[in-house]
């Protein structure tokens, strides 16, 4: 692909804003961005939704006369700010709830505060476009695998078969899995083996699988590392000494286990590779932006030229939509932020709402430029989101708490202190999210020749319809299984919790910080365990090999059923990749291209039959509503479970051979 000559001329006028392209930006919309909540509460990652929005865009547009790229180009635009709203407002909102603030999801207050983030982080990342898009030291890498998709599907029918397939696959399975309860979606065997109790497991759901398989071998296989020290290696330990009863429930023991500690041991080690992360990469950043300034101010009149291709929304519409936002923000703040309990006295409470908003959109920006430029550099699902949101939550938090010095809080107010910086680190972090999301759509708008302002309406528009509808699948998923360790409903299923392992780290940070009680002994012992990760990922890189700190951590958090799945899925796709490499012939890396695809609709199908299921669960307040297994079903559904599991695997390959 010649970056230097789009796709489609800048002289050449095609039709881009439609009827058509607005109503399937809608309804793709609402689709990847309900699954990419789902995901995101379930393992804290997000897959693109952008591939999998531009290859069902063409399957659809297939069926009017006339369509173009760039029609496709804006449809996969606006339908990916799904997945940035949801890693935005999904990765941080649930700390109220783990922390007893919130007790469920008010849907106005989320909605208010996923909509203002996602506006700001568009207008904000607009200004830096011409910067970063034409910086020769960012490969965009996966902005160049989207455009080499719409270029492709533009000649052949790409993918779409392998994405509907994907998605049928997965949602049967999931309707059998978490519905039907016929299918088990996973096996687990613990037992007492003298003083400590130890054991093995499996995971079958196909969402964690398609998951695994995107995600590669590389990060499935430190996840799995990060599961081994803390299930097979952490259980034991913790569990010496414990009062073991011959004929005791293990697995019960064990879930219980994980709930009190092995999981803040995941939360210590996320910490200090979050940190991490961010430390290795400020160096870059900051080169690359600073580089990237001086070029835009050398060649600022050639750059500010008439082409279609390089309009952006106008200027004094990005301040005005930054203006309104700001002023919501201050409403919403002014309702939401529990500023009594800092004991200020009334007359400070507009002030300190006030500031709180400068100091939104200030951090706001350097945030946006922040996540814009690891956009270019690593691409937006390899964008360490958790270390941004890590550093925003302390800054904050150190500030608040460096400002309260001398303010007496009562204990039973903590709680309250606690949530300001979350209401703020979760507008930052939307924002940095969506700044993330549209730098790479602008860069894919590039490569194929789109009209930059069409794509930023495009993607507000998406803005708009994921922060309608991403407060309703959390509120439905917490009815159903619940989060962390809050459980909604009486004699619900721990098990089943959705970890939402970014949120239980934001709570923990600000409940170490304001004083709120922690297993600081866990904590402590993850951060240990994430610094020798670290130092033998320094040995693994002078061979050569990739050792992602952050996913080990979130392997030491998972649960064992959701890691053993991430991780057979990227066995499955190391299988696969190594298949077609041998092969090395075009056709064999374009039906590896569609295995991804499968992936893709595998995770988006089988995401949205969950949400479809926790409807009625959360209306019946029964996550057995539709059970049709028999009594003594057990061992015949984990049987299943595991066989459906290797059919998964040999469609893969099968996907993978077919010409």
């Amino acid at each position: 692909m010649n970056e230097m000559q789009p796709y489609i001329n800048a002289d050449k006028v095609l039709p881009e804003i439609t009827v058509k392209v607005i109503i399937i930006s809608i309804i793709l919309a609402l689709v990847l961005s309900m699954s990419n909540a789902y995901l995101a509460l379930r393992i804290g990652m997000l897959t693109s939704a952008s591939i999998p929005a531009a290859i069902l865009s063409l399957g659809i547009l297939r069926f009017f006369r006339h369509a173009n790229i760039l029609e496709n180009n804006l449809i996969q635009t606006a339908a990916s700010a799904g997945e940035a709203v949801a890693g935005g407002i999904v990765y941080t909102i649930p700390a109220l709830v783990l922390i007893h603030y919130w007790h469920h999801f008010p849907y106005w207050q989320c909605m208010l505060i996923a909509l203002t983030s996602g506006m700001l982080g568009v207008f904000f990342s607009i200004p830096l476009r011409r910067i970063l898009v034409n910086d020769k030291t960012l490969r965009f890498p996966e902005g160049k695998a989207i455009a080499e998709v719409l270029i492709v599907g533009t000649d052949k029918q790409f993918g779409l078969r392998q994405i509907l397939t994907g998605g049928l696959l997965g949602g049967v399975i999931e309707l059998l899995q978490t519905g039907f309860k016929l299918v088990s979606n996973q096996w687990q065997w613990w037992f007492a083996s003298g003083r400590s109790i130890m054991g093995v497991g499996l995971g079958f759901s196909p969402t964690m699988i398609g998951a695994g398989y995107l995600i590669g071998f590389d990060v499935g296989l430190t996840i799995f590392m990060g599961a081994f020290f803390a299930w097979f290696i952490g259980v034991p330990i913790l569990s010496y000494g414990m009062h073991i009863a011959p004929q005791q429930d293990y697995l019960n023991t064990v879930m219980s286990l994980w709930q009190s500690k092995i999981r803040y041991i995941g939360v210590g080690a996320m910490i200090v590779a979050g940190f991490w992360t961010l430390l290795t990469l400020l160096k870059p950043v900051g080169q690359g932006l600073v580089a990237a300034i001086k070029v835009a101010q050398q060649s600022r009149e050639e750059l500010i030229g008439q082409l279609r291709t390089d309009r952006d929304m106008p200027i004094i519409y990005v301040a005005i939509g930054s203006i309104l936002f700001l002023m919501l923000m201050y409403f919403l703040l002014e309702y939401s932020l529990p500023v009594g309990a800092l004991n200020l006295g009334e007359g400070m409470r507009l002030s300190f709402v006030f500031y709180a908003v400068i100091y939104t959109a200030i951090l706001g920006f350097i945030v946006s430029a922040i996540t814009s430029y690891f956009s270019g550099l690593v691409g937006v699902s390899a964008s360490p989101g958790a270390s941004v949101l890590i550093a925003c939550l302390l800054i904050t938090s150190l500030i608040l708490r460096a400002l309260l010095h001398n303010v007496h809080i009562p204990h039973e107010q903590l709680i309250k202190v606690a949530a300001i910086p979350i209401f703020l680190g979760a507008i930052l972090t939307g924002i940095g999210a969506i700044a993330n999301d549209n730098i790479q759509d602008l860069k894919v708008g590039q490569l194929v020749g789109a009209t930059p302002w069409k794509q930023q309406a495009m993607l507000l528009l998406g803005v708009v319809i994921a922060s309608l509808v991403i407060p309703v699948v959390m509120e439905l998923l917490f009815n159903v299984y619940g989060i962390g360790d809050v459980l909604p409903q009486a004699n619900m299923d721990p098990s089943q919790a959705l970890p939402a392992p970014p949120a239980a780290m934001m709570a923990a940070v600000t409940q170490g910080v304001f004083n709120y009680k922690l297993p600081w002994d866990m904590v402590i012992a993850g951060g240990v365990m994430s610094v020798l990760a670290i130092v033998a990922g320094f040995f693994l890189k002078a061979n050569g090999k990739r050792f992602p700190v952050l996913a080990f951590a979130v392997g030491m958090y998972l649960p064992l059923a959701t890691s053993m799945a991430l991780f057979v899925g990227s066995i499955f796709a190391k299988l696969v990749k190594s298949m077609t490499e041998k092969s090395g012939t075009d056709d064999a890396k374009l039906n590896y291209q569609k295995t991804v695809i499968f992936a893709c609709g595998l995770v988006a199908g089988s995401a949205i039959m969950d949400i479809v299921l926790a409807a009625p669960f959360a209306m019946a307040h029964n996550a057995n509503l539709f059970k049709l297994a028999p009594a003594g079903w057990g061992v015949a559904s984990q049987l299943l479970g595991g066989f459906v599991t290797l059919f998964l695997g040999y469609y893969f390959v099968r996907v993978a051979k077919k010409s």
